[in-house]
């Protein structure tokens, strides 16, 4: 089957968001390194670092595998619910800006971008050609109807 439009925008999107999300890594290594070392009992323990961030890679290429070119619905779910919780860690930031427990810097501004994006990628997911993509209707049906 031929990848239908929303799914190529999707792509487009969703690897935006990942590779944003590395940047963003890069960007804030050394403030968790910094976070980590003040916990005693993780102090020293930089590999959870370098641990999380492979499994980060491993299941966003997954996902991203799974929903943009081999479709499962399993996939496309789990991408929303964690479109849910970048929405959710959205509203925690402005929470937080609000009532001045973080300033704005790159860091809050690049994880905002990293979940809009994140987030748009994923209402993509529910287009009437990415309904059809995913199997969830039949070719030749008209979903939503």
């Amino acid at each position: 089957m031929v990848r239908p439009q929303s799914i190529v925008r999707y792509e487009r999107l969703y690897l935006s968001s990942f590779a944003l999300g590395l940047l963003a890594s890069v960007l804030t290594w050394s403030a968790r390194a910094g976070a980590l070392s003040m916990n005693p009992l993780l102090a020293g323990k930089t590999w959870l670092l370098w641990m999380t961030l492979a499994l980060d890679i491993v299941i966003s290429l997954l996902l991203w595998r799974f929903t943009a070119r081999t479709p499962s619905i399993v996939a496309k779910w789990i991408v929303t619910v964690f479109a849910v919780f970048a929405a959710m860690g959205i509203l925690f930031s402005i929470f937080q800006l609000a009532t001045a427990r973080i300033q704005l810097g790159m860091p809050v501004l690049l994880m905002a971008a990293v979940n809009i994006l994140y987030i748009a990628a994923a209402t993509l997911l529910f287009r009437r050609d990415a309904v059809h993509w995913f199997g969830e209707i039949p070719v030749g049906e008209e979903p939503f109807a």
